[in-house]
């Protein structure tokens, strides 16, 4: 009996050994993969402000600030290669000169307010001169490339942007919702920024977002 109950002990011993060792491998293996940004955003919940008056009504996200750079972010959005889209509207522009831009970032670390006070993508549109641009921030501004749109932007109109990273490969689509020609725009960085979370943000321009998505690809 004796021998028999050593033998049981052992067995549980060696179950819970193997036991703690898959728990471990899983841990590991869900730290190490990259992580993968998914889901919808519909409400001012879980959303970070840097610098702007932001507010929700719905679905819909407005920045009623003239800031130089304000953002909303998406903290639990850390990711990869993933896509963020959304639809955009100019609600007013710098009075003077109508100059300002409203967009989206991408892969963005260590966001603060300030001018380009972040690591990061950019892809937004610019009324003043009617392009999408491509930039990259590391607390100071890195225009990547500007295409001219097909469909220009006006106020008061909506106007869909796709943003993707895949790799060091970035792709940029716009599209107005009211139908017109779209924009597109690609761009290889040979030395990307690989990983960080997503938001919204304009430059010198009252802006809105609608229908905002963030899927992993």
């Amino acid at each position: 009996m004796a021998h028999l109950n050593k033998s049981k002990q052992r067995l549980i011993m060696a179950l819970a050994i193997a036991l703690s060792l898959a728990c471990g491998i899983y841990i590991a293996y869900h730290m190490r993969r990259p992580s993968q940004p998914g889901g919808t955003y519909e409400s001012m919940q879980g959303w970070q402000p840097i610098g702007g008056r932001w507010s929700a009504q719905g679905s819909m996200y407005s920045n009623s600030n003239y800031g130089r750079g304000d953002m909303l972010i998406a903290p639990h959005s850390q990711g990869t290669n993933y896509r963020i889209s959304a639809d955009i509207r100019f609600d007013l522009l710098f009075p003077e000169t109508h100059y300002g831009d409203a967009g989206l970032v991408i892969r963005t670390t260590d966001p603060q307010q300030g001018v380009d006070s972040y690591q990061g993508y950019y892809a937004g549109l610019r009324a003043d001169d009617q392009v999408v641009i491509l930039g990259r921030a590391s607390f100071d501004w890195h225009e990547l490339k500007a295409v001219r749109l097909n469909s220009p932007v006006s106020v008061g109109s909506w106007y869909h942007l796709d943003f993707t990273v895949h790799g060091c490969d970035i792709a940029v689509a716009v599209a107005p919702i009211s139908g017109g020609p779209s924009t597109q725009l690609n761009f290889h960085d040979a030395h990307c920024l690989t990983e960080g979370v997503a938001g919204l943000r304009s430059f010198y321009a009252q802006a809105s977002w609608r229908n905002v998505e963030v899927t992993p690809n």
